[in-house]
């Protein structure tokens, strides 16, 4: 693990909370929060985090694909709920999904650009 430091240690720690997020809205959405469905989509985003531990070549790109899968299934998530919802509570949960739909996107941008730029990244995975 020499080579996660700085940035990419950031991003790994980062990562386990926002990869459990993304799960309980997936979860939540489908199953009323079920316990092994949440640990089941949980599993899946967070197996690239165990690839960039374990320094295999092909982790960033399994963690770029993790961050778009994650943030594009809970924003789609949250935009269906959002337009589902009844006239007196639009306004709030308009703004809710709107924050969570720009950080999950934010998140997104801005990590993809750190693995397909960081000079780190590929000195680390090549």
């Amino acid at each position: 693990m020499d080579g996660i430091s700085g940035w990419l240690l950031v991003y790994l720690v980062a990562s386990v909370p926002a990869s459990l997020f993304y799960s309980v809205g997936v979860a939540g959405r489908f199953s009323d929060y079920h316990p092994g469905l949440v640990a089941g989509v949980f599993l899946v985003l967070a197996t690239p985090l165990v690839l960039l531990v374990l320094e295999h070549p092909s982790a960033p790109a399994w963690n770029i694909a993790s961050l778009w899968a994650g943030a594009g299934s809970v924003s789609l998530i949250v935009v269906v709920g959002a337009l589902s919802t009844d006239k007196t509570r639009l306004a709030e949960v308009r703004m809710i999904a709107t924050t969570i739909v720009f950080l999950s996107t934010a998140w997104a941008i801005a990590w993809t650009a750190y693995f397909l730029t960081s000079k780190r990244v590929a000195m680390t995975f090549t």
